[in-house]
């Protein structure tokens, strides 16, 4: 039996100078690990999701700590629930640069000038971003009516988006169709010559 074993080892084991090739062919029939649907939303939209603020956006900077007290809204979005005494927040506030009520719809990315879209992101990420910042905060601002509209309209383009890749994709299953049907010319499913 011993015998057997190390005679199947030696017929399959390849030779010394072969082993980088077949490590690469063992990687290639390796299965990869699928994305789950939130990190490859993240990943393919990552141009929406990390931007400059843009000129018509209500962008505020305050220090840290805030002073701000941030719930869950609707659609998963994040709501400015209170404003602390004597924060940055309250001079903020004072100055009408932010109010209770106010949306998060973007706030600043761990590292440099780029802000990340908290849109369905949840309060426990945006507060989780707002602590792994080093340094000033700066925070994109809507208020409710301007979110809901904004909302609505980022949803409907990614519906006609989504609907023209659908569209796409039947356009090219029915060429591939046709053109399967053309090469049989139409002798049947059995073709002898």
């Amino acid at each position: 039996m011993r015998l057997a074993i190390i005679a199947v080892v030696a017929m399959f084991a390849p030779p010394a100078s072969g082993l980088a090739s077949v490590r690469q062919a063992c990687l290639a029939r390796t299965p990869q690990p699928r994305l789950s649907r939130a990190c490859s939303t993240m990943l393919f939209n990552s141009d929406r999701s990390r931007r400059a603020a843009g000129a018509g956006d209500r962008k505020v900077t305050l220090k840290k700590p805030l002073g701000l007290e941030l719930v869950n809204g609707p659609g998963n979005s994040v709501v400015i629930a209170d404003i602390l005494d004597g924060s940055s927040a309250q001079d903020a506030e004072r100055r009408g640069l932010l109010k209770k009520g106010d949306i998060v719809v973007m706030c600043s990315a761990t590292f440099g000038d780029s802000m990340w879209s908290c849109r369905g992101a949840g309060r426990d990420r945006v507060v989780k971003a707002i602590a792994v910042r080093a340094g000033d905060v700066s925070l994109v601002l809507e208020e409710p009516a301007k979110f809901a509209a904004s909302s609505k309209a980022a949803a409907a383009a990614d519906a006609k988006m989504r609907k023209a890749k659908e569209d796409q994709v039947k356009s090219l299953q029915e060429q591939i169709v046709a053109e399967e049907e053309g090469k049989k010319g139409g002798r049947g499913p059995f073709k002898l010559w």
